[in-house]
């Protein structure tokens, strides 16, 4: 199971995550990123190339509770 964690408190707002995977992410009213209800059923590459791209590697992806390692 995948898992989609954003860290708000360091995001910046590129709209990265969202331009890539707009089914999985979404720009809250903040400013800040978040995940849609359904975003862990994205592909998963879609979500890699997403959390990989954000500036602030402010994107974390877990895989059964283990963190993924992106950077």
């Amino acid at each position: 199971m995948i898992k989609i964690e954003v860290d708000q408190s360091i995001c910046c707002g590129s709209k990265m995550c969202v331009t890539l995977a707009p089914e999985a992410f979404v720009l809250l009213d903040a400013g800040m990123a978040g995940t849609l209800p359904h975003a862990a059923d994205s592909p998963f590459d879609l979500l890699l190339k997403a959390a990989k791209s954000c500036p602030t590697q402010c994107i974390a992806l877990f895989r059964d509770d283990e963190e993924i390692k992106l950077y």
